[in-house]
């Protein structure tokens, strides 16, 4: 069990969570799961969302169930269609290249948050102005950023000497804030054959 709960907590820690709009990514193409194949399957989150449910049964984890509800509203707001059915997936690419959507330049968040939240951002989800997404062709650092957490919340709140109830406040209103900033941009399209009727276009 062990060795499961390292992995899943890799998982959702790494850039395969969408740490601000939730669900996972496809797959990781690397060792660390830091950079994902940006597509997100809605097979992948309800077997990914079984998984951290039993995770949550055997161990009693917070962070195991908190994902489970993540994921399950990341279903309900972005994979539900309107008749009741599902789609079946959002696509890697925006405005012809992979993963835009997911992508973020530190200056971006400085001027989406304010400076006390973009140094939490910057600690919390480990953003630095080079970058840490690499062009694919040249291995070049981009000064675009994958979001994601080398240590827990609760490691985090020891180091940064705060209740962790109001780090995890401070990073949600973060969050938030990110969302409404992300939303903005050219969506990825979603996948519209529906499960329900097995229709599409």
């Amino acid at each position: 069990m062990r060795m499961v709960e390292k992995t899943l907590q890799a998982m959702r820690h790494g850039g395969l969570w969408d740490h601000v709009g939730f669900g996972f990514h496809r797959y990781s193409t690397d060792a660390e799961w830091l950079v994902p194949h940006f597509e997100k399957m809605l097979y992948d989150q309800a077997l990914l969302g079984l998984a951290y449910a039993e995770a949550y049964q055997a161990t009693g984890n917070d962070e195991d169930a908190r994902v489970v509800r993540d994921v399950f509203s990341f279903v309900s707001r972005e994979l539900t269609s309107p008749e009741g059915g599902f789609y079946t997936a959002i696509d890697a690419d925006s405005e012809g290249a992979e993963g835009k959507f997911y992508l973020w330049r530190l200056e971006e968040l400085e001027r989406g948050l304010t400076a006390k939240q973009a140094e939490l951002a910057r600690i919390v989800f480990n953003l630095t102005s080079a970058g840490n997404y690499s062009d694919e062709s040249t291995g070049e650092r981009t000064g675009k950023n994958i979001l994601h957490l080398t240590r827990s919340v609760t490691a985090l709140a020891a180091d940064l000497k705060m209740n962790e109830e109001t780090l995890r406040n401070r990073i949600e209103s973060i969050r938030l804030k990110l969302y409404e900033l992300r939303e903005k941009r050219v969506h990825p399209l979603r996948m519209i054959r529906c499960l329900l009727t097995g229709t599409g276009s």
